[in-house]
């Protein structure tokens, strides 16, 4: 049929060029806040399969609404209420296809709490300097710590200094003299707390360089995986842009839901060969022998899809 040909080439054209990034997505989708976290939750209830569950189910329920058409009047609410969840489906589908292809940034890892330096005591970073000497002599010849001991140093000879000068200062002069003095120790003071936290910058870049290179979101080419959710998404289309036409079309409605109830099989093997690309995504890393690292990282594509969706509709809520 020509006019539903049509349709289905419209409705995947305009929905390809919306899906370049998520804000023109949801916009083009007119998705609210509530929808979105919605959406959150709905992924977050696949606790077992992760999004090929949620996708399953998606196609699954649409399917036992068309094997029905074949043996009774087709109820047009029926078919209204499968079209809602296709279009989610194919928005998370998209969702996802912009996080593997880049446009949606991977988080860094989880940041620890950062100090500043008003925060810190200078007794307290020198006893945890000397506590970290003796688990480890060789901590000492780190560079910001041989910084916070040079300043120490220096300290105890300006202190001894101050002490020695002052009682050959007269009395109305000696505010100035401490006056110059403290400046100076706030100096050194200053000088011992950057190094110290310069230390704590390093160990925390270095935490979360290890976690990053743990997460298989950072480890598999991710970006191989757009193709065949392009396809996946397109496919998912066709199949909302059909039912929304049978029901608006209501001619010759059952002839063309029961042929899409004939590719039932088709549209379910889009979802299951999703695994399939995983194992290989998975052996790209050398992998291959281990059958956690698919799940995992479908359950991990999940949770950060979950993460965008949080984040999204931050942006969508109505000020």
């Amino acid at each position: 049929m020509y006019d539903l040909e049509r349709r289905i080439s419209g409705d995947w054209i305009d929905l390809r060029e919306a899906g370049k990034d998520q804000y023109t997505l949801i916009e083009h989708l007119g998705m609210s806040s509530q929808a979105l976290e919605t959406l959150a939750e709905e992924l977050r209830r696949a606790v077992e399969e992760g999004l090929i569950e949620y996708k399953g189910m998606i196609l699954r329920r649409t399917f036992i609404t068309l094997e029905a058409v074949q043996f009774q009047s087709v109820r047009f609410e029926e078919l209204r209420a499968r079209e809602q969840p296709l279009k989610d489906l194919v928005f998370v589908i998209l969702l996802q296809r912009l996080l593997c292809s880049g446009v949606i940034p991977l988080p860094n890892s989880k940041v620890g709490e950062t100090l500043a330096a008003e925060d810190i005591e200078v007794n307290a970073v020198l006893a945890d300097v000397r506590n970290r000497i003796k688990r480890d002599p060789n901590f000492q010849k780190h560079p910001f710590v041989k910084n916070i001991f040079v300043q120490l140093a220096i300290y105890q000879k300006e202190k001894k200094k101050m002490g020695e000068l002052l009682p050959t200062i007269k009395a109305d002069k000696r505010d100035v003299f401490r006056a110059n003095f403290g400046a100076t120790f706030r100096h050194i003071f200053d000088s011992i707390k950057k190094n110290y936290l310069d230390i704590l910058n390093e160990e925390e870049a270095r935490r979360m360089e290890k976690e990053s290179k743990q997460d298989l979101l950072y480890r598999v080419p991710l970006k191989d995986l757009s193709p065949f959710l392009a396809t996946q998404a397109q496919a998912i289309c066709r199949l909302c842009s059909t039912l929304s036409f049978a029901r608006e079309d209501k001619y010759k409605t059952r002839a063309v839901l029961v042929n899409l109830y004939k590719q039932r099989d088709d549209y379910l093997k889009r979802v299951e060969n999703e695994q399939r690309v995983y194992r290989t995504l998975c052996a790209e890393i050398g992998l291959i022998g281990n059958s956690d690292c698919p799940p995992r990282l479908n359950n991990r594509l999940r949770d950060e899809l979950i993460r965008v969706l949080e984040r999204v509709s931050k942006v969508e809520e109505t000020p």
